[in-house]
């Protein structure tokens, strides 16, 4: 199995959140927490976004991904609309999850898949 870097962004109504987390590729459910350059230590999106609600979120990986959305007890409550591939090119903008914005509570996660 090999492993690859994902990036991206959170946005809430009142701030941002950059993420960062090594995903290892064909395996499901892997945490994308936030980077911890910018947040001194790596947290899951609803420990540090508790109360505040999501808006906005893109990420990107270096091949491949399959998906990205908000897991919040067992069950997907949002998707990432906005994914990106370096090997493609791509650099994806800013786009609204989807259903709709979405309040943070604690627990939620960023989940992604990730493909060689």
């Amino acid at each position: 199995m090999t492993n690859q870097v994902v990036i991206g962004f959170a946005k809430t109504q009142s701030s941002s959140f950059p993420l960062k987390t090594t995903i290892t590729d064909n395996t499901d459910s892997q945490e994308l927490k936030t980077n911890d350059t910018y947040t001194v230590t790596s947290q899951s999106l609803g420990t540090i976004g508790e109360g505040q609600v999501l808006t906005h979120m893109s990420v990107t990986g270096a091949t491949g991904l399959c998906y990205a959305g908000v897991l919040r007890n067992g069950q997907i409550v949002a998707l990432c609309q906005s994914l990106g591939s370096y090997s493609l090119g791509g650099q994806p903008k800013y786009l609204p999850i989807s259903p709709g914005p979405l309040r943070l509570v604690a627990g939620d996660q960023i989940i992604v898949r990730t493909e060689a």
